[in-house]
């Protein structure tokens, strides 16, 4: 059989032999400030093809450099790659993956594309409607080597049926997902050379100087470990620890199946070359279930405590941490865990399938506070069956965070809306229950709606609540406002005008200019990310933020005088509204009937105002109807997990559905 000439041969300008592909792998804008964490999943697979010997593999981080679009058309036009692989790490890049692949199609239509990334989990329509042919389904090292040997071999689609991770559509037009790959081990998880970052712009950015980073300004203020001389002029890295997750949120999406901890002394060998390499006194472990297996994490914090770094943890189970857990890290250099902790209410914990007990999120947070260590209550509010009842659930638990040290900065709450995003139950729910449409051009239209948009959005996120969305708007300002009253409750109002006035969201504030200020990084939600600010004239190629932090936004600029409360006035004058509240506790609380109507005038800066009467004429109607219905059925019958709600049939199956599409639907 012989090759189909669009995707296999080579063109007559293409100087390349079929033997040696030439292989470029770019990644595509996540937010619109680029973070200091680096890609990853890009470096990793692009260290697998150069080991298997395909050395014409050159990497362009399209998220790292901000090109405009048409220099991006120009430099992969240049190129003339024979393949062309598309990161796409989250479901909001579809928009920019879809015009990006079209318009290289166009240009040169002999280049194969493949994808990966989480987007892979809407195949279907990434295949049918874009110009990617090829999706990498899971883990991508294995999957692009062979993908790349068989390419090289292939005389049509039909080969590539052999290579475990793919979808692609076949040459009968029917869709193909091939099994998912064996998952590599454990040593070998992010086995990266870190040489494809050594330009003297990617050290800096990615290993920033530990008084430039904006991550050491927030996660790592509370230690006064920071201030020992012989820590100056140290550098800021991120390190994996591990891949993978012991949970099955039903949120979140993921390719990889449970976990993998990189062995202790392959860590310590890759933490040792930072900081040889790079001068690396700071390391933020990246991981999502940092310690999980006791074991590893007994071994990690003796050979950490070895090295004399400060560290801190981005994501840790609070079911696996103790007391004496966490004074050990502490002893060892930690300096700040972040947990997923998602919600105060053990109801939405079960809708979320966390395996968590609300207990344990209190325990935390009080085992935090006992040993003087950062951390923030990260919450997704908004899932199915969501009430007042659980949003006070919450609020009771974020008052008593805030009432565990005086140090506490209640403004240090990450809420987000929660956000449907394919291959996740909380997706398939939305579709059944009628908020996306169950085609394809349906399904579309919701990943053209949510790109480039994050899940604090309140224009673009699904309301799957019995609820109208000022409610939800609502909620989210009772839980900052009932925090903030609990701790001038505890601690009075001059400990918390002390703290606010010492957050490094005011911190010289007035020495920044431009519109720095104003950029959003698009990860968590305000105010909390306000904290950790990309901090200007630092020597940075560019504003940078930090990549998991709860602080990584200012929205509004507000100039205070010799670190006085600016008065009402100001921030009006201003236009810093959303500020009010922060710096005015009591009054709002003391006026907390009126909260719905300085919500929607909130919405009003926020969404506009055309936006925000749609929003309140959905709040009138849901009022009046609730006047004459008081029991409204709610879409989900039972406060279990979504995943067993669709397993239990209790919400009705979707017959149009393409079976090849049922194991990207369920997740891994």
């Amino acid at each position: 059989m012989t090759k189909q000439r669009n995707l296999f041969t080579k063109t007559a300008d293409q100087t390349l032999t079929i033997d040696a592909p030439n292989i470029l792998i770019v990644t595509t804008p996540i937010r619109p400030i680029p973070t200091d964490y680096p890609p990853m999943g890009s470096l990793s697979v692009i260290t697998a093809l150069k080991k298997a010997g395909f050395n014409n593999t050159e990497f362009y981080n399209i998220d790292f450099l901000r090109p405009s679009f048409s220099d991006v058309l120009n430099y992969i036009e240049n190129k003339k790659p024979d393949i062309l692989g598309i990161s796409a790490v989250v479901s909001t890049a579809y928009e920019y993956t879809k015009k990006l692949s079209l318009e290289i199609k166009k240009m040169l239509p002999d280049t194969t594309i493949i994808m990966g990334g989480n987007l892979g989990a809407s195949a279907e329509i990434v295949l049918n409607k874009t110009g990617v042919e090829f999706i990498c389904t899971g883990e991508g090292e294995r999957t692009a080597v062979d993908f790349v040997n068989c390419w090289i071999t292939a005389e049509s689609k039909e080969d590539f049926k052999n290579v475990n991770g793919l979808a692609f559509i076949d040459q009968k037009n029917e869709m193909i997902v091939t099994p998912f790959p064996e998952p590599i081990e454990a040593e070998k998880v992010y086995d990266i050379d870190w040489s494809l970052m050594d330009s003297g712009e990617k050290a800096d950015f990615f290993f920033p100087l530990s008084e430039l980073s904006p991550v050491i300004a927030g996660a790592f203020s509370l230690d006064s470990r920071i201030l020992e001389p012989h820590r100056k002029d140290k550098r800021v890295a991120t390190l994996p620890a591990s891949k993978g997750c012991v949970a099955r949120c039903t949120f979140c999406h993921r390719w990889d199946k449970k976990i993998r901890y990189i062995p202790v002394s392959i860590l310590m060998e890759r933490l040792d070359f930072f900081i040889q390499k790079y001068n690396v006194g700071y390391v933020n472990f990246a991981d999502e279930n940092f310690g999980t297996d006791r074991k590893w994490l007994a071994n990690f914090i003796e050979e950490v405590a070895k090295r004399d770094i400060l560290w801190r943890v981005s994501g840790m189970r609070v079911n696996s941490i103790t007391p004496e857990a966490i004074k050990k890290m502490k002893e060892a250099g930690c300096c700040c865990i972040y947990y997923g902790m998602e919600s105060g209410s053990q109801k939405i914990l079960d809708v979320m399938e966390k395996v968590t007990k609300v207990e344990q999120n209190y325990n935390a947070v009080k085992w935090m506070a006992e040993n003087n260590l950062y951390t923030i209550v990260q919450l997704i509010i908004g899932m199915p069956g969501e009430t007042q009842q659980t949003i006070e659930e919450t609020c009771k638990f974020t008052s008593y965070f805030v009432e565990q040290s005086a140090k506490t900065d209640p403004n240090v709450l990450s809420i987000n809306f929660a956000q449907a995003l394919p291959g996740t139950p909380l997706y398939e729910i939305a579709r059944r229950k009628g908020d996306i449409k169950t085609s394809m051009e349906g399904e579309e239209q919701y990943l053209l709606q949510i790109s480039d948009r994050d899940a604090r959005d309140g224009e673009t996120f699904l309301n799957l609540t019995q609820y109208p969305r000022i409610i939800l708007e609502k909620w989210n300002f009772e839980i900052q406002m009932k925090t903030r009253y609990s701790y001038i409750k505890k601690w009075g109002i001059d400990n918390y005008y002390k703290v606010v006035l010492n957050s490094p969201r005011f911190n010289n504030l007035t020495e920044m200019k431009g519109d720095g200020l104003k950029k959003d990084s698009g990860y968590f939600a305000d105010p909390a990310r306000q904290n950790e600010m990309p901090i200007e004239k630092t020597g940075l190629p560019r504003l940078q933020v930090s990549s998991d932090s709860a602080n990584a936004e200012i929205k509004e600029e507000v100039r205070l005088d010799k670190g006085r409360i600016p008065s009402a006035w100001s921030l009006l004058r201003q236009k810093s509204i959303g500020s009010l509240a922060t710096f005015y506790p009591e009054y709002f609380w003391k006026a907390k009937f009126l909260t719905t109507l300085f919500v929607f005038g909130n919405c009003i800066r926020k969404y506009g105002l055309k936006f925000s009467l749609v929003l309140l004429f959905e709040y009138l109607c849901w009022t009046l109807v609730t006047l004459f219905k008081k029991n409204k059925n709610s879409f989900i019958p039972k406060y279990i997990s979504l995943r067993k709600v669709l397993r239990k049939k209790m919400v009705p199956d979707i017959a149009s559905d393409n079976p090849n599409m049922e194991l990207l639907r369920q997740g891994r």
